[in-house]
């Protein structure tokens, strides 16, 4: 499966979801489409990819495109994931279920702090940071998360590689080093806000023509 289409799917499950809680019974390829900012031509493609069944000028149904979109995540399987930091951003993303709605089921989540050892986060407990390469190795977690400080990044980065760990994703303002065979997908906040701030100059300074 192409990147492309792993993240319209994912796309397409955030969309039928609100469609469902607006209490919506259909969703059209054109309002996917919109949101997507792809033609509705390629929803309807990705439609029959899932098997989904749709009714011209009505849309799809949405408990179709749900029941759909589960089943062809359980057939990819629900990947097992770890996550070391309990700070605000992993907290954020432990208890959003963020993952576990795109197929990744997070097995454990560790911190280094004593004094949150045992709290509840989620529906987890915190573990100590020295059960982490054996908690890889009972669950076969072959994603990390990581959500710490910069200076403590790289070590967990490197202990997660060791353990078995193939993917990173990582919320630490590093550019970390990685073995071979070891991908990092880095997410870094600041240089998000740096653009948005860009992006906002642009819009304050933009010229507004006038109305003829």
């Amino acid at each position: 499966m192409s990147r492309a289409l792993a993240g319209r799917l994912a796309r397409y499950r955030e969309i039928v979801d609100a469609a469902r809680t607006a209490g919506k019974a259909y969703v059209s390829s054109d309002a996917c489409g919109r949101e997507l900012h792809v033609d509705g031509t390629l929803v309807r493609k990705d439609m029959a990819c899932l098997g989904v069944v749709g009714k011209p000028h009505v849309g799809y149904p949405v408990a179709d495109v749900l029941s759909a979109l589960e089943k062809h995540v359980d057939e990819q399987t629900q990947r097992a994931a770890v996550l070391v930091g309990a700070g605000n951003m992993g907290t954020a993303l432990v208890t959003s279920a963020t993952l576990e709605r795109h197929g990744v089921h997070l097995e454990a989540v560790f911190d280094r702090d004593g004094t949150k050892v045992g709290l509840p986060v989620g529906r987890h407990q915190i573990s100590p940071i020295d059960q982490l390469e054996s908690m890889i190795n009972q669950c076969g977690a072959k994603l990390g998360v990581v959500t710490v400080p910069a200076d403590s990044a790289q070590e967990i980065i490197d202990r997660m590689a060791r353990a078995g760990i193939k993917v990173i994703w990582n919320f630490a303002p590093i550019r970390p080093q990685v073995p071979m065979g070891v991908r990092v997908l880095n997410e870094h906040l600041a240089e998000s806000v740096g653009r948005l701030s860009r992006y906002l100059d642009e819009a304050e300074h933009k010229v507004e023509l006038p109305v003829s």
